[in-house]
């Protein structure tokens, strides 16, 4: 892990953030729409859901509540988002028409990881967007998202909470064209903004960078 010639860790991945946008995005997107076939999320899976859950812990869960707003917005589905140290503890109502979405930037937050046994138990459908292969979310996971934004080591996550906002946005995309939802134009224009999303935050980060100069 080296600095790059930034004076701190946090700051070098506040400007990786296109970078991880691009890979977490672009290798998802196919012939100009969202393709989860490579992380094993078939159409027939999401056409039975009728119900999720999106279980997580800290800034994972702040991003599970924007995937909420957007899953709901888009695809028309009730998201419900949990704090996975209280999950674990609960009786959910789950059935094999439940989709469970675990959220870890390791992959191993040990209350994520009970509450993904349980919802597995209930048998819940699991996907997991996690940073890191190998992992013990991801090796439990029926199916990953891995968010490809490289090594965080800032303890105040700006990299990888971002990768996981730009896997909901494609994830939802998805959802929302698989239940009939979106229409081929509505469809275009959000995956237009999509590829637009890295560029508009490297210009951003320019921005801030002149204004902080000032």
């Amino acid at each position: 892990a080296e600095k790059q010639g930034y004076p701190h860790f946090m700051l070098k991945e506040i400007h990786e953030q296109p970078e991880a946008f691009v890979k977490t995005v672009n290798t998802r997107i196919k012939n100009g729409l969202p393709d989860f076939s490579d992380d094993g999320i078939s159409d027939q899976l999401l056409q039975k859901i009728n119900k999720i859950y999106v279980v997580a812990c800290g800034s994972a869960m702040h991003a599970g509540l924007v995937g909420k707003h957007l899953i709901e917005h888009l695809a028309g589905i009730p998201v419900s988002v949990e704090i996975a140290s209280e999950f674990r503890y609960s009786q959910p109502f789950i059935s094999e028409k439940t989709l469970a979405i675990f959220v870890s930037q390791s992959g191993e937050t040990a209350d994520t990881l009970a509450s993904l046994r349980l919802a597995k138990h209930y048998g819940a459908q699991i996907i997991s967007i996690v940073n890191v292969r190998g992992s013990a979310i991801a090796k439990e996971s029926d199916n990953v998202i891995f968010t490809k934004a490289g090594r965080e080591i800032a303890v105040a996550t700006t990299k990888a909470y971002s990768a996981q906002l730009a896997a909901f946005y494609a994830l939802a995309i998805f959802i929302g064209r698989e239940k009939g939802k979106l229409s081929a134009e509505q469809e275009e224009k959000y995956i237009k903004e999509l590829y637009l999303l890295p560029q508009k935050t490297k210009e951003t980060l320019e921005m801030v960078n002149e204004i902080a100069k000032t």
